[in-house]
C-alpha cells in the first residue's frame, strides 16, 4: 500500500483544524472546504482562558504581524498569490442579527485562544492548503507546546509535535501550517507576491458596514456562476438586509435566471437593482433575513 506523504496529511489536518469554526455563510451560493468536525487535538487551547494557561503577545520575543485588518482586501493583501476563495467575517457585527448563529460571535474560537476573535479572515488554495488571520484585542494566546524561530518572528506550536499547526502573534495572529506561515511572513516582509487575483472586483466595491464578505475563482472544487466572485452582506439602519455580489464573466443561464427572478421580486419582498458593465455584473438584493436567505436559494439553484 502506498504511504501517504507527510505534507498531504498535515494539510488534511489543517484543513480538518479550521473546520472546527469554519465560517458557513447561510447566504453564501459558493464555498469550498472541509466540513468534518475535529476533537480537541489542539490540546494547547484553554476553554476558561484563564490567567495562568495564556501568554501576553507583549511576552513573546521577536516580531509581531502589524498589518491592516479591516477587510477582505486588507487579507488578501497579507495573503501569497494564488487564493482561489477567501471569507472575512467581522464577528462583532454579527452580535444580535441571525448571522450570529452562522458566521459565529466574538467567543466561538475562545477555546482555540483563551481570548475572543473579533476579525477573521480565511484563504484557501488550489493545492488544499491555506491559512487564517485572526484578530485578538486582548492580545493574549493559550500557551503553546513550543516555539521556533523564523526571520526574526516566534512560531508558536499548536499541537505537541503531532502536527503541522504554528501561530505567529500580532495584529492580525496567523494560523496554519509552519509553509504556509512562512509564506505569509514573506509577503509582510515584502520577499513574496501578494493576491491580486480579485483586484477588478474589489475596486468596485465599498466594504464599510460589511458583516461578511467573501471571493472565489472558479475551479473544479468551487461551484461559482462566473469565472470570478465577490459577495458581502450589510444589516441597513432600517433592520434590513443588503447581499451585494459581482460577478466576473457570468454564465449566460445564471444571468437570465437572475432577469426572471428580478420580474417578480417584489412579490416575494425583495428589492432588486442589477447593473452591467462590459464582462462584470453587479446584483444588489435588498430584504428582511428570511426573504434575503430564500432568495439566495433562488438563485442557486
Amino acid at each position: 500500500m502506498k504511504q501517504k506523504n507527510p505534507a498531504t496529511k498535515n494539510q488534511k489536518y489543517l484543513a480538518i483544524f479550521l473546520a472546527l469554526t469554519m465560517l458557513l455563510s447561510a447566504a453564501a451560493i459558493f464555498f469550498s472546504g472541509g466540513s468534518k468536525n475535529q476533537n480537541s487535538e489542539n490540546n494547547s487551547s484553554s476553554a476558561n482562558g484563564e490567567q495562568n494557561n495564556t501568554i501576553f503577545f507583549s511576552q513573546i520575543p521577536g516580531k509581531q504581524v502589524h498589518h491592516q485588518f479591516n477587510s477582505i482586501a486588507d487579507g488578501l493583501n497579507m495573503s501569497p498569490k494564488g487564493v482561489v476563495s477567501a471569507t472575512y467575517v467581522d464577528l462583532q457585527k454579527t452580535t444580535g442579527t441571525p448571522f450570529e448563529q452562522v458566521l459565529g460571535n466574538i467567543t466561538m474560537m475562545r477555546s482555540l485562544y483563551g481570548a475572543d476573535v473579533t476579525k477573521r479572515y480565511g484563504a484557501g488554495y488550489a493545492d488544499g492548503n491555506g491559512f487564517e488571520l485572526h484578530y485578538i484585542p486582548d492580545h493574549k494566546i493559550s500557551m503553546p507546546w513550543g516555539a521556533i524561530q523564523y526571520n526574526n518572528y516566534t512560531l508558536l506550536a499548536r499541537t505537541n509535535n503531532t502536527y503541522d499547526i504554528w501561530n505567529v502573534v500580532g495584529d492580525p495572529v496567523i494560523l496554519g501550517t509552519r509553509q504556509s506561515v512562512e509564506n505569509v511572513i514573506g509577503v509582510l516582509g515584502g520577499n513574496a507576491s501578494a493576491s491580486a487575483e480579485y483586484n477588478d472586483l474589489l475596486t468596485q466595491t465599498n466594504p464599510d458596514g460589511s458583516i461578511y464578505q467573501e471571493v472565489a475563482t472558479k475551479t473544479n472544487s468551487t461551484n461559482i456562476p462566473a469565472d470570478k466572485v465577490y459577495m458581502e452582506l450589510k444589516k441597513l439602519d432600517d433592520g434590513s438586509y443588503t447581499q451585494t455580489s459581482i460577478y466576473l464573466n457570468p454564465e449566460s443561464n445564471f444571468t437570465k435566471r437572475i432577469q426572471t427572478l428580478q420580474v417578480n421580486s417584489t412579490e416575494r419582498g425583495v428589492t432588486y437593482n442589477v447593473t452591467t458593465s462590459g464582462n462584470v455584473t453587479k446584483l444588489m438584493i435588498n430584504s428582511d433575513f428570511r426573504s434575503l436567505l430564500n432568495e439566495t436559494q433562488l438563485l442557486s439553484q
